[in-house]
């Protein structure tokens, strides 16, 4: 079995600008437990040659400040659109089963509060990269761009999931709302990210 991706994600957690997570795994965010969307849309993309193409996916959630402890509270949010036969070869990349960096975010998690299947409304490009799913999130996130620069200031050489360079971002909305999941927060204001990236496995 394998499987490969070519994707773009956005995040907006509830860390000040800039989280200190992204610099060394065994730094503690800013606050006591970490609340974050990791949002995802595959360009491109396949499972033993099931098409991926054009879904998304959302994993919410909520960490201990230092994240590389594990023990996160994770829903899984699947893309409305898939056909069953699709949906099963994204649930099996997104929670882990499936390997790669997934497996590593599966490896982490304490609690899968579950798994939904919803609509996803994602806009990428450009500086200003935003996703909605009506009643759950609605989240906007903008690069900063230093005066006389025409880019967003970004991070390099980084440890993270996505990426390992990560243009700062700065979270214009950042409404989650799940109470059957528990995840109730809004990070606008706070710290964001997007990135375009390869994962497989």
């Amino acid at each position: 079995m394998s499987w490969q991706i070519e994707a773009e994600y956005l995040e907006n957690c509830n860390c000040e600008i800039l989280c200190p997570c992204v610099t060394s795994p065994v730094m503690k965010g800013s606050y006591d437990r970490c609340l974050v969307p990791l949002v995802v849309r595959i360009a491109r993309g396949q499972k033993d040659g099931v098409s991926l193409d054009g879904l998304g996916f959302v994993w919410l959630v909520d960490a201990p400040g230092t994240m590389s402890e594990g023990g996160w509270r994770v829903g899984i949010y699947l893309d409305e659109q898939a056909t069953p036969e699709q949906a099963a070869a994204l649930e099996e990349i997104v929670t882990g089963r499936a390997g790669g960096v997934p497996g590593i975010i599966g490896s982490l998690t304490g609690e899968l509060v579950g798994i939904k299947h919803v609509p996803f409304e994602f806009t990428p490009g450009g500086n200003v990269w935003s996703v909605r799913v009506p009643g759950l999130l609605d989240v906007e996130v903008e690069g900063i761009i230093l005066p006389g620069q025409t880019e967003p200031t970004t991070i390099t050489n980084v440890a993270h999931p996505m990426s390992s360079s990560l243009p700062i971002a700065r979270g214009l909305k950042g409404v989650v709302s799940d109470a059957d999941f528990g995840f109730e927060w809004d990070n606008a204001g706070k710290n964001g990210h997007f990135a375009r990236f390869q994962w497989e496995g």
